[in-house]
């Protein structure tokens, strides 16, 4: 049921922007992280990280841009005006959020926070809880801990499990 009386956008219209959009928040990542200043301890400190957010940001920013090259030709798509969000998939993100936002204001940790919001993430697109989720949450939460606090040298909240895990 489309309208004949509604304007359809270009297929291409999209890509073309969110790919411009990325690059432009690159290009601000990267001069962003040449003003940080140079770390002066152990590990290779947080410019490194926004040099390589910047280069992935990039990467997708051309990808999005090879996306509406190939699109180009295509006439039309159908408007938008039909499609409805998914509030059931936005309350267990947004609820996943506000635990990790109190998890980690009574002392939960990084890991423990993230792993509840990986988690209400994964539940919100599908995934069911008794899946292997939670664990997949628990192993890359702890992954990127370590990163973070050893590799880059900066801190993260700590809590009981992060004290266990690395003393």
């Amino acid at each position: 049921m489309i309208d004949g009386n509604v304007r359809k956008a270009p297929v291409w219209r999209a890509p073309l922007i969110v790919g411009v959009v990325l690059l432009l928040l690159a290009g601000l990542t990267f001069a962003d992280a040449f003003r940080l200043a140079v770390s002066t301890g152990p590990g290779v400190g947080p410019s490194v990280a926004m040099k390589l957010v910047a280069a992935l940001l990039t990467v997708l920013g051309v990808a999005h841009l090879v996306q509406a090259w190939r699109k180009r030709g295509e006439q039309q798509q159908a408007p938008h005006q039909g499609e409805k969000g998914n509030p059931r998939a936005l309350a267990w993100v947004l609820g996943g959020l506000i635990v990790q936002i109190a998890a980690l204001a009574f002392g939960a940790g990084f890991v423990v926070s993230s792993t509840i919001l990986f988690v209400a993430t994964a539940r919100g697109f599908g995934r069911s809880l008794k899946s292997l989720g939670p664990v997949y949450g628990l192993v890359l939460s702890i992954a990127v801990y370590v990163f973070f606090t050893k590799a880059l040298s900066l801190s993260l909240p700590a809590g009981p499990l992060e004290k266990l895990l690395l003393g």
